[in-house]
């Protein structure tokens, strides 16, 4: 699994980790909140890749019921990494 990225950098994800067909990514994001505070919050994306009928690569959210396994620990990993951040 991954090691997480620094948070400066926006564009990229602060943590990823890969099982099998599927990958999640961890993203920080800042607001501001009505008393001026900066407070950051994570949001997480799942996707499965997948080659075409043409043989190039895609990505997709919609998971096989096959993929449920690996989903799950992907998002314990991730669960596990947001423990270790706040």
């Amino acid at each position: 699994m991954a090691k997480p990225m620094p948070k400066e950098d926006k564009s990229h994800p602060v943590h990823k980790a890969r099982l099998g067909a599927l990958q999640l990514a961890v993203w920080a994001n800042e607001h501001q909140t009505e008393d001026g505070e900066l407070r950051t919050f994570h949001t997480v994306t799942l996707e499965r890749n997948y080659k075409d009928k043409n043989d190039a690569w895609q990505k997709t959210s919609q998971l096989r019921e096959s993929d449920l396994g690996e989903a799950l620990a992907l998002i314990q990993n991730a669960q596990q990494f947001l423990i270790k951040v706040e």
